[in-house]
């Protein structure tokens, strides 16, 4: 899908059925949120998702699909990548760096994003991925790159130690397939 020549999508279908979506930003980045969330297990997170995106309740029929294809609207669109054991080290987190984002956003925009009451998930992702690299987010993205590609210069070392507690990022943790698949099982049961 084209942003520039497409209306953004409101509504998912699943198989035969058209689901009305909440798709303003801050539903979106509460959904991320859980997703983030540590201390939730992976379970919890997709029960997140398909009870915040979707405004009607899922069918068990339909419940697999919504929820991929909740996943790809998350993605504004894009297919799923093939899955290679090779995973990239986040350089962001819509829970930590919250802050500088949204000020980021409003610096680089000269916009005030909290008076778009429905912004479209869409477009908040269009102004996030164009912030300015000069705002204190970008400077975050920086070091956090160089670190991890081993480029930092001795005065950035000083640096990174100097502002560690809001540069680095908590490691994600992998939940057993084993709990995802019980999980679907009892709500599966819970939808009969």
């Amino acid at each position: 899908m084209n942003i520039l020549t497409q209306k953004l999508p409101t509504k998912i279908k699943i198989n035969e059925n058209i689901y009305d979506i909440n798709y303003d930003y801050k539903t979106v980045l509460n959904i991320i949120l859980a997703f983030e969330d540590n201390d939730l297990l992976y379970e919890e997170q997709v029960y997140v998702l398909v009870h915040a995106l979707y405004k009607k309740e899922i069918p068990e029929c339909d419940l697999e699909e919504a929820i991929i294809k909740g996943i790809k609207f998350i993605d504004c669109g894009a297919e799923p990548k093939e899955e290679n054991n090779v995973k990239k080290p986040r350089t962001y987190s819509f829970s930590k760096d919250g802050n500088f984002i949204f000020s980021g956003i409003n610096q680089t925009h000269h916009i005030d994003i909290e008076e778009k009451e429905n912004l479209h998930w869409w477009k908040f992702i269009s102004l996030f991925m164009d912030m300015s690299p000069d705002c204190m987010f970008g400077e975050l993205m920086y070091y956090r790159t160089r670190k991890q590609e081993g480029k930092l210069t001795d005065e950035e070392k000083q640096n990174y130690k100097k502002i560690k507690d809001i540069v680095e990022l908590e490691p994600t943790k992998k939940v057993e397939s084993k709990l995802k698949k019980q999980f679907f099982e009892q709500f599966h049961k819970t939808k009969k």
